[in-house]
């Protein structure tokens, strides 16, 4: 009996060794990496607990503009203070004319902390160059400069480029769990950061690594370890069709003429590529969902007022042979039933157009109409005001893959019975009613004219790159159909040009642009959407301009912003 119990305690114990023993090495050789079930990383957290680590880069990959410099991780200089004894106050006044603040200052910034600390988060710090070399030259313990990259959000694009956040919830929507706890889940939520996501996803930070005491005192000396990721390819880089000179130009302006609300985008007509796209109201980076600050306007669908007269005016062209021989009463009011609040008389087809004559283009509806009910969503079809106008197509293995995922589509009817109501097709002539279009669509819409009639997609990025420089993936144009006949198109620009010579947008006449300005009511009251659309130099066309203030109580300067930015355009092109 008494051996059995000794058998029986035996087998107990060696099976208690072994699971013990298992545990061990579970820990530190079969799971060091990823550890339970939250997938802990025990090297890291090992090294936490007696070093101190300080971030250089996310990781992250960087957005481009078109000439390859960047936009986001931005390169910039600081300075990682430690803790440091009144022995040490002599040296404080040399690094104070350095970098220009004052000794006090300084002294009571590292006096009043327990563990380092990178200076710009307590001041403001703006070194260059010179200023980081002379802090390297002085060599002084305490104060270890350093170069980082700044992941913070883009100081110009920001709805074209995008926003990143911390959201663990999207991120294991996004990708599973397939991440420590302790690493972080950042995700772009907007912009080129939300489309190209999984391609800018960091495999691993940058940082520096102190063995500190419980002070905050280096235990081996002021040196540092840098650990990063030893990847020649990774993370990958998008390079966006972004022109950041224009692009400040562009913000600027629309800031200096009070543009709260509205969008300006400017695309290349050949390439399609956006060169500017701006959106306000700015999003507010603490809230960007408050208010719906983070929503890109030139990607929300608005009312295109008298600028959807653009695709009336081409159906018209292509299918009523006598169109430039009529003439219209332009005293009567949209539905032919009243006098308009604009008397201008009778007019011809190039003049109603010119002069934005809307008993004219919902006559004309009407009788389009009757032929063909659908003739109206052919012809947006056809210039592609509709949209969605951003490149979609397949990315390796990624089905679909869209620059602009959050571009809605345009509208034009709501309830089936507007194609035979006749007061809805004059509404819906004039951009009202149900009609909607993104300023992005409306842009395409104009690079389609001013490009012989071919519709093609707008591009946001033209390729991703590998870390070391070398192209994974390069973007072409993508063609989608001839939309509309050559000879059209040259009517089109000219009535599009007789618009800016005499019409309602005369005040650019000095400049070679060809447009329709539109002004659209949206149902509340005193407020309208104020548009300009167009290209130019009109006889060669380069470059398709919208601007449009939205939801406007007085009359904004969309004229004079569209004027300014064709001027800066007009000065760089001839500097070469």
């Amino acid at each position: 009996m008494k051996v059995r119990r000794v058998y029986i305690l035996t087998i107990a114990l060696t099976l208690l060794f072994g699971v013990l023993l298992y545990r061990l090495g579970d820990i530190q050789l079969f799971s060091v990496t990823s550890f339970g079930p939250n997938r802990v990383n025990l090297l890291e957290e090992s090294v936490k607990q007696r070093a101190y680590e300080l971030q250089l880069f996310s990781g992250r990959g960087t957005i481009l503009d078109r000439h390859g410099e960047p936009i986001t991780n931005r390169k910039t200089y600081d300075v990682i203070v430690f803790p440091f004894s009144d022995s040490y106050t002599w040296s404080v006044e040399k690094i104070a004319r350095i970098i220009n603040i004052s000794p006090e200052k300084l002294a009571f910034l590292s006096e009043s902390t327990k563990k380092p600390y990178f200076l710009s988060e307590k001041i403001q710090v703006d070194m260059d160059k010179e200023q980081f070399q002379a802090l390297r030259q002085v060599n002084i313990p305490f104060f270890v400069p350093v170069e980082i990259k700044n992941s913070r959000d883009p100081l110009v694009g920001k709805h074209f480029v995008g926003l990143v956040r911390e959201n663990p919830d999207l991120y294991q929507k996004r990708y599973g769990s397939n991440r420590s706890e302790s690493e972080e889940k950042k995700v772009g939520i907007s912009g080129l950061q939300r489309a190209f996501d999984s391609f800018l996803l960091s495999k691993g930070d940058e940082k520096v690594l102190f063995h500190v005491d419980a002070r905050g005192t280096p235990l081996f000396g002021y040196n540092y370890r840098y650990a990063r990721q030893s990847d020649s390819f990774f993370p990958v880089n998008v390079q966006s069709t972004l022109d950041l000179t224009l692009q400040k130009k562009a913000e600027q302006l629309m800031d200096d003429y009070s543009i709260g609300n509205g969008a300006l985008v400017l695309l290349d007509v050949k390439s399609r590529e956006v060169l500017v796209m701006v959106s306000r109201p700015q999003i507010n980076e603490h809230h960007p969902y408050q208010d719906g600050s983070i929503k890109n306007q030139a990607l929300i669908a608005h009312f295109p007022g008298s600028v959807f007269k653009t695709v009336v005016a081409a159906a018209a062209i292509e299918n009523m042979d006598d169109v430039f021989e009529r003439t219209f009463n332009c005293d009567q009011n949209v539905y032919g039933d009243g006098d308009s609040e604009r008397k201008l008389g009778k007019l011809n087809f190039e003049e109603s157009f010119t002069f934005s004559c809307n008993r004219t283009f919902a006559e004309l509806a009407e009788e389009l109409m009757k032929e063909d009910e659908k003739i109206l969503d052919q012809y947006a079809e056809r210039l592609g005001i509709l949209g969605p106008a951003g490149w979609t197509g397949d990315l390796f293995r990624i089905k679909h893959f869209q620059h602009f995922p959050a571009e809605q589509t345009g509208n034009i009817w709501g309830d089936p019975y507007d194609r035979l109501a006749e007061k809805a097709i004059h509404q819906t002539a004039i951009g009202q009613k149900e009609v909607r279009a993104t300023p992005l669509a409306v842009a395409n819409m104009m690079a389609t004219i001013a490009d012989h009639g071919i519709q093609k997609e707008v591009l946001a990025a033209r390729k991703i790159v590998y870390k070391n420089g070398t192209t994974m993936h390069s973007f072409e144009e993508q063609i989608k159909d001839r939309g509309l006949k050559r000879e059209t198109v040259k009517k089109m620009t000219s009535l599009l040009r007789s618009v800016v010579e005499k019409g309602t947008a005369r005040s650019l006449n000095s400049l070679p642009v060809a447009g329709k300005t539109g002004t659209a009511e949206t149902g509340k009251e005193d407020l309208t959407h104020h548009w300009m659309a167009g290209f130019f130099p009109y006889e060669e066309p380069k470059y398709a301009l919208v601007v449009v203030g939205l939801n406007q109580k007085k009359q904004p300067q969309v004229l004079r912003i569209y004027e300014e930015m064709v001027k800066f355009l007009q000065a760089r092109d001839d500097r070469g």
